[in-house]
């Protein structure tokens, strides 16, 4: 069957303060914000969208595997040197989970922007 939507374009990221995540955004991830988003190298347009209240800005998931509530990352973001990716954003004061080894087969941390939202790097291992 074919697709009939195409790819996505832009993603919606929810944040408290619209010129404070601009600043964020570019002063840690390094991302340019252009007027109207945040055009990345490749894959979608990252936009942001103002909310009400703090607890609209994380995905939450009911449960994990676990039985848990958890905090669900964003985005997954695929990295060709995650070492340096994690040091940077440590130095840059992000906050950042373990650096961890999955399977033999990946990489993969998260870090947390200033509202807490939630996103995933990751590094196939060869």
């Amino acid at each position: 069957m074919k697709n009939v939507v195409g790819y996505i374009d832009i993603f919606y990221l929810p944040v408290l303060n619209f010129e404070e995540a601009i600043k964020w955004y570019e002063e840690k991830l390094g991302f340019y914000w252009n007027g109207i988003c945040f055009a990345l190298d490749q894959g979608p347009a990252i936009m942001l969208v103002t909310v009400n209240n703090e607890e609209e800005v994380k995905l939450t998931y009911k449960s994990d595997f676990e039985g848990k509530d958890y905090n669900q990352h964003l985005l997954s973001f695929k990295s060709d040197n995650i070492e340096e990716a994690y040091e940077t954003l440590k130095e840059r004061g992000v906050s950042v989970s373990e650096l961890k080894t999955y399977d033999q087969n990946r990489k993969n941390f998260r870090f947390y922007d200033l509202y807490g939202n939630s996103f995933d790097v990751w590094q196939p291992i060869l």
